[in-house]
């Protein structure tokens, strides 16, 4: 497995590729998260060469446009998913990955279904074109899940179903958050093929808070309070052979306050912890 730096999700300011990758050498992560605009019309030669001069290669990106907007966006927004995709494939980037609500305050939940699959097959479609998987990310926690009038699909053996409808390289980004959040277990991890699974976020959960009353971006680094099964959950990654990018998502605003330096060494620290090296 890659511990991989995604800067946006422990608030670390990646303003360009090279500062990215420093901070990759500076807090030994093995991969760094990628998006268009890091990397945007630049060489992807010189790209290559700029990671392998550090030894980090690149991890997964996410869907760069509103693909839940108008028809009209959707379709503009296909048009430079495409041409991002191909740049993408040529740096040896392999995964990508978004997120999907549990629900909806205007479809049912068959309508809702529909909706997904019609605006992520052709997402699907471009990716699988290029080499690419794509990953689906179920958001788990019923403080979230009751907001909405129509409840959707929020497990991952439901995101599983889902992503089979949708393409043959679709699925899943498994949250360990997420994964207990929805009444899931590290079982059940044990039973997905290891290429269905995109990406992984660890981080932990409050102490004090029953499951049902989580609240989804009030988390915490990985291991630092032992309320998510983390050593559990990647020792099942391990057992079905996961070897892509893991990234840290602790939503934790608390690290904001701290200087960068000493930010980045936290979360490197705990990705060290929790992966074992």
């Amino acid at each position: 497995m890659l511990k991989c730096l995604n800067g946006g999700a422990v608030h670390i300011p990646i303003p360009s590729l090279e500062r990215g990758l420093e901070l990759c050498r500076l807090g030994g992560f093995d991969s760094l998260a990628m998006s268009p605009g890091l990397v945007s019309g630049r060489d992807p030669a010189e790209v290559n060469g700029l990671f392998e001069e550090v030894g980090v290669v690149p991890g997964a990106w996410g869907v760069s446009f509103n693909w839940r907007g108008s028809v009209e966006e959707h379709r503009q927004g296909l048009e430079a998913f495409r041409s991002q995709t191909e740049l993408m494939a040529a740096l040896g980037v392999t995964r990508c990955a978004t997120w999907i609500l549990p629900g909806s305050n205007d479809l049912n939940f068959d309508q809702f279904g529909e909706f997904h699959v019609e605006r992520l097959t052709p997402v699907a479609t471009i990716l699988r074109d290029h080499g690419m998987s794509f990953g689906m990310e179920f958001i788990g926690p019923k403080t979230l899940r009751d907001s909405f009038r129509f409840p959707w699909v929020y497990t991952m053996k439901e995101m599983m179903r889902v992503g089979s409808e949708i393409g043959p390289n679709v699925g899943i980004l498994l949250d360990l958050w997420h994964l207990y959040t929805s009444g899931g277990s590290v079982e059940d991890v044990l039973k997905v093929p290891e290429s269905k699974i995109v990406l992984v976020h660890i981080n932990d959960a409050p102490l004090g808070l029953e499951r049902d009353q989580l609240v989804d971006n009030k988390r915490g680094l990985p291991g630092t309070t032992g309320v998510l099964p983390l050593k559990d959950f990647m020792a099942a990654l391990r057992e079905i052979g996961y070897c892509g990018p893991v990234e840290a998502e602790p939503f934790d605003d608390t690290l904001k306050e701290l200087p960068e330096e000493e930010r980045l060494q936290l979360v490197a620290d705990s990705m060290r912890l929790a992966m074992g090296a």
